[in-house]
């Protein structure tokens, strides 16, 4: 199309270019009807009616000229429209005739127009997520609730958010159990439970019940901005796919240019000539990849994948080796309770009540544990008097005058002074012991359980092409191997620092793999910058995993990876639907033109088919 510049993939700057275009070419239209009307009044007057008719050909050319003439200097393919075109409307002022020489660039700016409305690009897409920020945040200060810009809310706020609300902010459940739809950020259709000490995000709706939250990131630190951030990121990026097509338009142009001297020549038809200029223009080919990237990149985003580089989906489709982080990542990365052992003569509520009295307050994910499971069983519990956490020892509690105590057993028995049974607390499970100021209460056991998907997940990247799935951590043998056991792994390697995960990366990609590494937190970001493509944990995840992966998943759900990988194969296998087609309707036009069978007019209306047809191919990627 005429219009099909540089600026491409920016489209909020080229809608504003095909603003001034449309304008240009409505104000072409009414001299080119002027000038026909005037001929037909007064026929004795030819020479005035067609400076008229060229006055409109000249308005709405300029442009084509001058992207034209700035793609002699810049050999980017999507100025070659520019200069086939420029070349066909020369050649028909040159035979004299204007009204062809308008017509042809109104036609093209009309059907750049209709291109540019049939599918849903990324600046769409930032635009209607944009739409999900909350306009306005309930300052709750002394008491008193006061309407805010979101964008001045800063670390530590308390906010109010009401049943069908958009959540303002980051931020901690301080009061209140409602449940949140998270949709919009992670793509996952199920509400989600968010009750105190439950983090929730910005952009997410509040469905039931009022909460209070506590602001935990800025504005700007928010995974609703990184979610916008990301897209752009994207929106600006090519893939190797973008480049090579690009590279080969390059000898498209001469070729062209060959025909349709050789058609002048033999045909002594200008009008033939200036049909194959027109019909050549390769628009279907410079947006087959472009179009069906944008249609890949929102189907990625809609599923809670955000995916920094078009790049990245071409590489997925040679990962042979995927190796997996296990805390966090293959694992739910949270803390549950998995038994609770009271000791002889020990209620179990009593046990728990005691837990939670000492738990509430702390923020170690051993409190967090406790306190959702208590409160999962509908215990009440008392909140202490006085709590304080000792680093690496555990958390003691007051209230109405007695102490109790959460945490290693060794520290507990001294502050109480106890004898125990020396095998006691000799275990390589998670545990904590839990006494009041008299006597041991019993042990409550942790697990940081698997996914319950990653099984499956799994099962699923391996139709992909992955041969070798890996699995390392920096816990100890056994909890490791029952790890991996569990998922079916092909290599488990135990107790990794953040440098041996970096060295065992990089051996693998010198043995020639391509490699995935899936992680989310602080000891995986050399890893996942070193490999070949780096899939970072958004929920729970630390900022610099994030910074340093090239996708991120914000769903909870890691079936996303195949999702991933299908998505890859259906953007290659449209691609090459698009070049294909694209390359067979220019050939066949050209044939067809070379041949008189088309005017220069229906070469201009037909020219448009080619690139419909491509938009339309790639649209059907975001129904999935």
């Amino acid at each position: 199309m005429s219009e099909i510049s540089s600026d491409y993939q920016h489209s909020v700057g080229l809608n504003n270019i095909l603003k001034v275009k449309l304008a240009n070419s409505i104000f072409a239209a009414i001299f080119l009807v002027t000038g026909l009307i005037y001929e037909a009044i007064f026929p004795e007057q030819l020479q005035t009616a067609r400076f008229i008719v060229a006055i409109a050909a000249l308005a709405v050319s300029l442009p084509i000229f001058v992207n034209g003439i700035r793609g002699l200097f810049n050999r980017e393919a999507c100025f070659m429209t520019e200069q086939l075109v420029s070349l066909a409307i020369l050649a028909a002022m040159v035979e004299g005739d204007f009204v062809i020489a308008t017509i042809i660039p109104i036609i093209l700016v009309f059907g750049h127009l209709l291109e540019e409305k049939s599918i849903m690009g990324i600046e769409e897409a930032i635009a209607a997520l944009k739409k999900l920020h909350s306009r306005h945040a309930r300052l709750l200060k002394n008491g008193s609730e006061t309407l805010v810009d979101p964008d001045k809310l800063a670390v530590n706020d308390e906010i109010i958010c009401y049943p069908g609300e958009t959540i303002a902010a980051d931020g901690m459940v301080v009061e209140g159990d409602t449940m949140i739809n998270q949709a919009p950020i992670t793509g996952e259709s199920i509400p989600v439970e968010a009750f105190p000490g439950i983090g929730v995000f910005a952009g997410t709706i509040n469905l039931s019940g009022k909460l209070c939250i506590r602001v935990t990131k800025t504005p700007a630190d928010t995974l609703f901005n990184k979610i916008v951030h990301l897209l752009e990121d994207a929106e600006r990026s090519k893939a190797p796919i973008v480049k090579i097509i690009e590279k080969y338009l390059g000898l498209y142009f001469p070729f062209v240019i060959m025909v349709a001297a050789i058609t002048l020549f033999l045909s002594s038809d200008i009008s033939r000539a200036i049909t194959v200029l027109i019909i050549s223009c390769p628009c279907a080919l410079i947006l087959a990849s472009p179009a069906a990237m944008v249609a890949s990149l929102v189907t990625a985003s809609r599923n809670g994948i955000m995916i920094k580089n078009t790049a990245f989906l071409e590489l997925l489709a040679d990962i042979d080796t995927v190796i997996f982080d296990k805390t966090g990542t293959v694992t739910l990365g949270r803390l549950e309770v998995e038994k609770i052992c009271p000791l002889p003569g020990i209620d179990e509520n009593e046990l728990l009540k005691t837990a939670a009295l000492c738990a509430s307050g702390s923020i170690h994910p051993v409190s967090s544990a406790l306190i959702t499971f208590v409160h999962s069983r509908g215990i009440r519990f008392t909140v202490p008097s006085t709590q304080k956490e000792l680093h690496g020892r555990g958390v003691t509690a007051e209230h109405e005058g007695r102490r109790y105590f959460l945490g290693k057993l060794n520290w507990i028995t001294t502050e109480i002074d106890l004898k125990t049974d020396e095998n006691l607390g000799n275990t390589d499970e998670i545990s904590v012991w839990v006494a009041d100021e008299n006597r041991l209460l019993g042990e409550v056991f942790f697990s940081d359980r698997p996914r319950p998907e990653m099984r499956e997940a799994i099962d699923q990247i391996r139709q992909f092409g992955v041969k070798n799935v890996v699995l390392l951590t920096g816990d100890k043998y056994k909890i490791g191997t029952q790890i991996g056991a569990a998922l079916g792994v092909d290599e488990i390697i135990c107790e990794c620092l953040p440098q041996d995960k970096l060295n065992f990366v990089n051996d693998k990609k010198l043995q020639g793999h391509r490699v995935m590494f899936v992680g989310d937190g602080i000891n995986d970001a050399l890893a996942l910058k070193s490999s070949d493509v780096g899939i970072a944990i958004a929920r729970g995840g630390s900022d610099i995993a994030i910074q340093n992966s090239d996708i991120t998943l914000n769903s909870d759900s890691l079936l996303n990876l195949a999702r991933m990988f299908t998505l890859s194969e259906k953007t290659r296998n449209v691609i090459n639907q698009n070049i294909l087609i694209g390359t067979g309707f220019s050939l066949l036009m050209i044939a067809l033109a070379t041949a008189g069978l088309i005017s220069p007019l229906i070469g201009a209306v037909a020219h448009n088919l080619g690139p419909v047809f491509v938009v339309l191919n790639s649209a059907r990627m975001l129904k999935e």
